[in-house]
């Protein structure tokens, strides 16, 4: 299986046996070739997507390169890799709902100061600044590698082993399933974009 998060400031690609961050400047240049990479080099049974809310560049150049692999894949193979795709909000709120993260997140949406604080109790949302943020025990951080954003034990990572996504915060590690969040598996995806483009 192999994860993939469009929706951080850095694109995240990992696997049992790699790992790789592809910072947002340039990356209409350097996702494509990692991930022919990947699907030529590594077993993939299963692409597990994180998409969206997110930077409007990672998620578009991400999605199209998804859906150009699996293109490809059945003109040459008759094959596709299944996506199972997920917004950040859904996924968090599933880990919420198992007592894995607390309450509140402050979740990144692809703008340099503004992010999307959700209450994942109330399934309530607002868009705030980075400086307005209350930071407590009941509050998590989308995991970013912005240097806007702080860095503290608050914020959650990934990891996989055994073929299983794991998430870590504050020290502890969960094992999360495909199939227990009940995610349809699609042989294209959309960008999740959740918010309006910001026009300037």
């Amino acid at each position: 299986m192999l994860f993939m998060n469009i929706s951080s400031d850095w694109v995240h690609l990992l696997d049992d046996q790699d790992e790789s961050f592809l910072e947002r400047n340039g990356i209409e240049n350097t996702l494509w070739p990692t991930l022919l990479t990947y699907s030529t080099t590594h077993p993939i049974a299963t692409i597990y997507l994180l998409n969206g809310p997110g930077g409007f560049t990672n998620l578009r150049v991400g999605t199209l390169a998804l859906n150009t692999l699996n293109a490809l894949l059945q003109n040459d193979t008759w094959t596709f890799i299944p996506i199972a795709s997920i917004t950040k909000i859904d996924f968090y709120a599933y880990l919420h709902k198992q007592w894995w993260l607390p309450r509140y997140g402050v979740i990144y949406i692809g703008q340099k100061r503004n992010v999307r604080e959700c209450d994942f109790q109330e399934h309530t949302h607002k868009q705030i600044t980075l400086d307005e943020v209350q930071y407590s025990d009941q509050t998590f951080l989308d995991f970013v590698h912005d240097p806007y954003w702080p860095t503290t034990d608050a914020m959650i990572s990934f990891t996989m082993r055994n073929n299983t996504l794991h998430m870590h915060y504050k020290g502890n590690s969960h094992a999360i399933e495909i199939r227990d969040l009940c995610i349809p598996l699609m042989l294209s995806v959309e960008p999740e974009y959740m918010i309006q483009p910001t026009m300037n």
